[in-house]
């Protein structure tokens, strides 16, 4: 999310209210860090057997389509015409995804729960996660609308895992373009070895964000309650704009929690992401 109008928020578009939140969320740090938005519209291959001809036509008339809808937004949004451009991809795996990011210079991607390839198939937030875990971008997942006109409160789940400072890049990252609080929760922990770990995460943590000048606080779990629950009912009672989680942790809340119903957006990161392309650093 680099202050350069080359970067690109990719937001993928199947005309739904639920990427239309996601397009709300773009719009808002899109005009933060002066950002492109791309609305991108994938449908799916044809098939080994499938009627080429007959996929073309509905490329064709699938830009036409988002071309009328981009055109919708910019005047509902009242957006520059100039910010926001298309495209649209026949298939969906991971490698076009990837291409496409490359080729646009993507730094984001924004996307909602689901997102509906066809009238008969509709992508969960657990394929949908899957597909984006090989980028080497972040991907911010929304269930409602911005909370507020910018990121005030964010939540940082920290427990023993060695490999929290990627995380802690990216709360660096966000808190350069914010003036936000930090609200870091941490597990119960008993086990005298995890408990090492965790003292380790929590000085490092404090002195790095101490250095950078970042409001925060830190909060502990409930003694045999789940973390993912908790994190949950923390961000939620605190009215938090968002909830950054390093990939696996993101997979493993959505596999326990299919359905788990909070407003809270999540940005996940890729253990691939550079945080340094976009300016942040510990330094």
């Amino acid at each position: 999310m680099a202050k350069t109008r080359k970067d690109v928020i990719v937001v993928p578009w199947d005309y739904s209210e639920t990427n239309e939140i996601a397009l709300q969320h773009a719009i808002q740090l899109a005009n933060e860090v002066d950002n492109q938005i791309m609305l991108v519209r994938f449908i799916k291959e044809a098939g080994l057997f499938g009627n080429k001809a007959a996929k073309q036509a509905e490329y064709e008339s699938e830009k036409v389509k988002i071309k009328e809808s981009a055109a919708a937004m910019v005047q509902k949004y009242n957006l520059d015409p100039e910010r926001i451009f298309i495209d649209v991809e026949i298939g969906i795996k991971a490698k076009v995804v990837e291409s496409l990011i490359k080729d646009a210079n993507g730094n984001l991607v924004i996307c909602g729960r689901t997102y509906k390839l066809s009238d008969k198939t509709t992508l969960g937030i657990r394929e949908i996660a899957d597909m984006l875990a090989v980028i080497d971008i972040p991907f911010i997942v929304t269930t409602a609308p911005p909370a507020h006109q910018y990121y005030k409160e964010i939540v940082v789940p920290l427990d023993h895992d060695k490999k929290m400072k990627e995380t802690l890049q990216w709360v660096v990252y966000l808190s350069k373009y914010y003036n936000c609080n930090i609200n870091i929760i941490k597990p119960y922990i008993e086990d005298e070895y995890m408990k090492k770990d965790m003292e380790n995460n929590i000085y490092f943590t404090k002195k790095v964000l101490d250095k950078k000048n970042i409001i925060y606080g830190i909060k502990t779990a409930k003694k045999g309650k789940v973390f993912e629950d908790e994190i949950l009912k923390f961000s939620v009672n605190i009215d938090s704009d968002l909830v950054v989680l390093i990939i696996n942790k993101y997979k493993k809340m959505i596999k326990d929690n299919p359905d788990y119903e909070a407003t809270i957006p999540f940005l996940v990161i890729n253990r691939n992401s550079e945080v340094v392309k976009y300016g942040g650093s510990f330094r």
